[in-house]
């Protein structure tokens, strides 16, 4: 019989007067992803449709000016493929739309951001063909963000073998709804 892993990442407590650093919610973020790696090799029969992109997602680098800011690097998976041996677009989209509320995380308050809200709009442009093993960043950003709504968008570009980055293959804009409950009045 196997055992669920348990998630050790804890929120932080904004009641106790803590604010955390930009580093400490990014490694909030990487842990998160960790475990997502954790809970596919635990029972790779008990996933969610989230569990086939999160494990291949790493944090390549951050920024908080000009505006909040987070790419992701990920490898494409045999499992990401549509027909013709390419990134389906259904997974593209479900790419951004975990990847492009994570820069609200940076910014994140009581009351504000802490739970990335629920989307509204997800409009994404197809350029180019993302293909089936190739290594790709997802460089994210909050345009926008105010006490109810957030615009978020994001580009992903091909990384090149050197290391260097390629072609935009695909762009895409997120309104975003804050779902969060009221922060504590003191």
């Amino acid at each position: 019989m196997s055992t669920k892993p348990k998630s050790n990442i804890s929120s932080f407590d904004w009641r106790m007067g803590t604010d955390p650093s930009v580093e400490e919610r990014v490694q909030k973020l990487r842990e998160m992803l960790a475990f997502g790696v954790k809970r596919v090799e635990s029972d790779p029969k008990k996933l969610d449709w989230q569990m086939y992109i999160e494990p291949y997602l790493t944090v390549h680098s951050y920024a908080l000016k000009p505006h909040p800011t987070i790419t992701f690097r990920m490898e494409t998976q045999p499992m990401h493929a549509n027909g013709s041996g390419n990134m389906h677009g259904g997974c593209t989209a479900s790419v951004f739309d975990f990847c492009t509320s994570w820069p609200l995380h940076l910014i994140s308050q009581p009351g504000a951001w802490q739970h990335l809200g629920v989307s509204r709009t997800l409009n994404c442009t197809y350029l180019r063909p993302v293909p089936i093993g190739a290594t790709i960043d997802i460089q994210c950003e909050a345009i926008q963000h105010g006490a109810k709504m957030a615009v978020t968008r994001g580009m992903m570009r091909a990384v090149k073998p050197d290391g260097s980055l390629g072609p935009v293959l695909t762009i895409c804009e997120h309104g975003k709804f804050n779902t969060d409950p009221p922060a504590p009045k003191l």
